[in-house]
């Protein structure tokens, strides 16, 4: 895997944010994940000090409570910035698994040491800030959308935005990325494809 081109993803993925970021600062070495389908890139309960970027392929994050039951969080498309915040920047355990749904490959720094870098470089830190502010959006609308919407409405939407992902995850694992049920999602189901054949034969 050629770390120079991965690194090169990284560059343009900031630079979609912010440009004039001089990377000469970024004395950096990379180390390369390559993640085979259902492979993780940690585990909850993993204290990992490293800022991962995913070059390419689609990683889900999950967490399993006390009593074995296992929660969907949030679904991640390459490229972009994925980790544990609490884990890389305090040193605790993350409190969940990324998990690759698709062969995927990723890059990660030592987060200290990327911080250093970044900090010295003012469009750098301008673009990271840009990311973080799309990350909060993004976590803002979802949480939104999970007290505002009906659960119909956030399948249909969950469809919309993970088209490949219907036919990939388990009924238990969409479910629980929507907040509901399996036997409610399978009535969901139901009922769109009655709508579905109703409007067929009109």
């Amino acid at each position: 895997m050629d770390k120079a081109c991965l690194r090169k993803q990284l560059e343009d993925f900031f630079g979609h944010y912010q440009s004039g970021i001089d990377w000469s600062g970024l004395n950096l070495t990379p180390e390369v994940h390559v993640l085979p389908k259902g492979e993780t890139l940690f585990r909850q309960g993993d204290c990992s000090s490293r800022v991962y970027f995913l070059n390419t392929g689609l990683v889900r994050y999950y967490s399993v409570s006390e009593e074995g039951k296992e929660y969907t969080q949030t679904l991640a498309k390459a490229p972009r910035i994925v980790g544990s915040t609490r884990a890389m920047t305090m040193g605790l355990p993350a409190q969940f698994s990324i998990e690759a749904l698709q062969d995927s490959v990723a890059i990660s720094f030592h987060w200290p040491s990327f911080f250093e870098s970044m900090k010295n470089n003012l469009a750098f830190m301008q673009a990271y800030a840009l990311f973080l502010t799309d990350i909060f959006i993004s976590k803002e609308e979802k949480e939104s959308m999970m007290v505002k919407h009906s659960a119909t409405h956030r399948y249909v939407s969950f469809c919309s935005d993970f088209p490949e992902l219907n036919t990939v995850l388990t009924k238990q694992q969409i479910a629980s990325y929507l907040g509901i049920t399996p036997v409610a999602l399978s009535r969901i189901r139901a009922r769109l494809n009655d709508s579905e054949s109703r409007e067929k034969t009109i």
